[in-house]
């Protein structure tokens, strides 16, 4: 899985020597996760996102726990997406996906977090620029997350805790529909982050670089980003999920 995001990094990285369309633009990311805990084992997942003018995700599913460093969570989301000629979320995306995340204290005040997520697509054609109507294109997808945080006052992470979080994701696609770029995007964020008991709120800054469909064309989204966990019947602490769509 690192071989496939270091080539999915260079190939990234590579584009930028091609002649190109930059197109840069604003956008705010609001999320609230939720988790619930039924047992020591089990735990409900619920995640929904939006990011103006590009999507809105649901995102459900169950989670196993291994052990408190390695979790595996499968389920079943659903969104509606824009496209390259509207903003307006028209087009229906139907999406069964799952994922096994790691985490681990590196000391006093560091953690990582390490997410391999595959995503199902689902999503409405695409004919002469409109969507088309309960007609379904598919392609797998998968990805890699890694989060490294910082406590600022050098403390272990407790339930009220003041964090910093530098995130990075790339996200790539497979299937006999994608015959040009299998780079889907790439994502990087410096979050501030603070916890009070069972809520951590996360707001800062996130980059993401978007291939588009047409020929070296590539958009550059600067957001600000709001995320919200709220656990449920689970310990004080911070969160122990990183979300995204």
């Amino acid at each position: 899985m690192k071989k496939m995001y270091f080539w999915a990094l260079f190939f990234s990285l590579s584009l930028f020597s091609q002649e190109k369309i930059n197109q840069n633009e604003g956008q705010v990311w609001l999320g609230y996760m939720t988790s619930v805990k039924l047992n020591k084992d089990f735990s409900l997942w619920n995640d929904f996102h939006w990011a103006s003018d590009n999507f809105f995700i649901a995102r459900h599913g169950i989670t196993y726990h291994l052990s408190k460093q390695v979790a595996i969570t499968g389920g079943y989301a659903w969104g509606y997406l824009s496209t390259t000629n509207s903003e307006k979320l028209s087009r229906n995306e139907q999406r069964p996906w799952a994922q096994i995340m790691f985490t681990s204290n590196l000391g006093e005040g560091w953690q990582t977090q390490q997410r391999v997520r595959y995503d199902a697509r689902f999503r409405e054609k695409i004919a002469n620029g409109e969507v088309v109507d309960g007609e379904y294109g598919f392609n797998h997808r998968l990805r890699y997350m890694f989060n490294i945080r910082k406590t600022l006052d050098g403390k272990p992470f407790n339930s009220q805790s003041t964090f910093l979080s530098l995130n990075n994701e790339i996200l790539v696609n497979f299937g006999k529909e994608i015959t040009k770029n299998n780079l889907d995007q790439f994502r990087a964020s410096l979050l501030l982050g603070k916890t009070y008991d069972n809520m951590t709120f996360q707001l800062g800054y996130m980059y993401r670089f978007v291939p588009q469909s047409a020929a070296n064309t590539y958009k550059h989204y600067h957001g600000l980003t709001l995320w919200i966990n709220h656990n449920f019947k689970s310990k004080k602490g911070t969160d122990e999920l990183i979300r995204d769509k």
